[in-house]
Formats: structure tokens, sequence, C-alpha cells
């Protein structure tokens, strides 16, 4: 009986975490005080969710029909953070391969370990007879490899928010990225979906203000929809206020006569959104949200 080429996955998922490259990337300051405010997630008031299934998109590097797909799951409550991440990679010949992500952040790459699809098929002491003719030559080229790669195998560097996951990424050993999984900007069938329900504190000012602010997005084929609301309480009657993203002004809004202040939307990815603030006349911060 002619033996049948089968799909070799035999992997070697041996993480090899390098969270001393993170620690790296803090430039000697206060990790926890930069992280909050270069990115999402970290120590928030509140909650946060995010649900992300991604496609794996192949570059030109990579061999015709390769690709898979990402998970990731995270969730923040009050900042106490739990994640999962897993992969499908298919396509690629055997080898090993570095896994790593992209940071929202400041756009660093962040090592996650590496990964050996195959390789380990070898024979299986058939040595004689005519069925080894033409078979040595296929081993683990004779299909195209693929592996399941489970949350259980992968873990984050500590200090690395998931909400910081820009994209993924998956290298061959000369350095070249093979695919690319974008978690900002869906592409294909990659759905991802952000959820945040933060209390609203005052900033700089005296006066206490107390708020709540909401956000959704989700994206789907490519089309991204988002809602934002923040309301704050107690900010200066009848004012006019800057809208503060990320450190950058993006509108103004007015409070009422009672000091309320409503914000309905922001000009913003919400899955880029660190935290937004009103700022008063003086340049004094009224009231702030962190995501």
């Amino acid at each position: 009986m002619k033996t049948t080429c089968l799909l070799s996955i035999t992997v070697a998922t041996v993480l090899c975490l390098f969270a001393s490259h993170l620690l790296a990337d803090d430039h000697g300051g206060d990790g926890g005080d930069e992280q909050d405010g270069n990115c999402q997630g970290g120590q928030i008031d509140g909650s946060e969710n995010l649900i992300a299934s991604v496609d794996l998109v192949a570059t030109t590097n990579a061999p015709s029909g390769a690709g898979g797909f990402a998970k990731l799951i995270s969730e923040n409550e009050d900042g106490v953070v739990t994640s999962s991440l897993g992969l499908t990679i298919t396509g690629l010949d055997a080898g090993v391969y570095t896994l790593s992500i992209v940071k929202k952040s400041d756009g660093s790459t962040v090592d996650l370990g590496q990964v050996q699809i195959g390789g380990y098929g070898g024979d299986d002491g058939d040595d004689d007879g005519e069925d080894d003719q033409g078979d040595d030559d296929g081993g683990d080229k004779c299909c195209s490899l693929g592996v399941h790669i489970s949350d259980r195998d992968i873990q984050l560097p500590d200090g690395l928010d998931p909400l910081d996951v820009g994209q993924i990424l998956v290298s061959d050993s000369n350095g070249n990225v093979l695919l690319i999984g974008d978690l900002v900007n869906a592409t294909g069938t990659t759905v991802i979906k952000f959820r945040a329900k933060l209390r609203v504190g005052p900033g700089t000012l005296s006066v206490q203000t107390t708020g709540r602010a909401q956000a959704l997005s989700t994206s789907r084929k490519a089309r991204r929809i988002d809602r934002f609301t923040m309301l704050g309480y107690g900010v200066q009657p009848s004012t006019v206020f800057t809208v503060r993203v990320n450190g950058q002004d993006a509108g103004t809004v007015k409070s009422n006569r009672r000091g309320n202040v409503l914000v309905r939307k922001l000009p913003a990815n919400l899955l880029t959104v660190r935290s937004v603030s009103l700022i008063d006349p003086s340049g004094n911060t009224a009231a702030r949200a962190k995501f």
C-alpha cells in the first residue's frame, strides 16, 4: 500500500517570552505612568472589553496560499486585566517562525516567541521497497503546513496591555514579515468589538467633577461604526470647553447653566483613543476620562 503524504502539524510551540524587550521601551521612566498616558488600558476607572477576530493577511514575502487568523480577548476591570491570544496559521513551509506584536502607543515591536511548523516528519523506518521512491523529496515540503496555537501557549509579556496591540506579525527566520493581523483597521473578514464604560473624574481644577463616558466601536468587513458619549457634572456653567483627545484639540462643547456638559462624538477611531479631556478657557483641565 502506498503511503499517503499527511499534513505534518508537529509543532513545538515553545514560546520564549521576552519581557525584557518591553521593559526597555520604558525609557527609564515610571513604566506605569508612561503606559497610562500613551496607550489604552492600564489603570482605568471603569471597564473595557475587546474581542477581536483578525485575519492574518499574507505579504508579498509569504508563500502562495498562506494566511490564518488570530483571536484576542481582553477584559479590564478597574485596572485588573485578563486576556487571551490564540492563532491559526496555514500555508507556510516547514520552519521556525517568530510571533510578535506592534504597539499602538509608540510603534515598537515586541517579540512573543517562536513557533516551529513541521520539520518532525522524518521517515517512519520504511527504508525498503519502492514506496520510498519519490517520497524522500517530499518530506515536509509535500504539502502546505498549518498549525493552531492555543491561548494556553501564548502569554503577553508583563507590562504590555492587550489594548495596546496594534498588529500581530508572523516573520520567518530572516526577519521577513509573512503575515500581518491589523487590530486597528479591519480588513477582510476581521471583526473587532471594543466597549468601554468609564467614570469621568476632575482634572486640575478644584471643582469636584463627576460623570461617565461610554464608547462602542465595531469593525466588520472593513467597515467601522463608532459610538461615544461623555457626560460631565459640576463643571463651570455656561462655558465653552475645548475637547482634547490624546492631547490634541478635537473641537469644542458648551456646558449648560447647571454645569453639565455632554460630548456626543469624537473625530477619531475609538480603537486608538487613550484619553478625552475638557479644557476650560484658562487652559485648565475641568474633566478627564482615561481609556
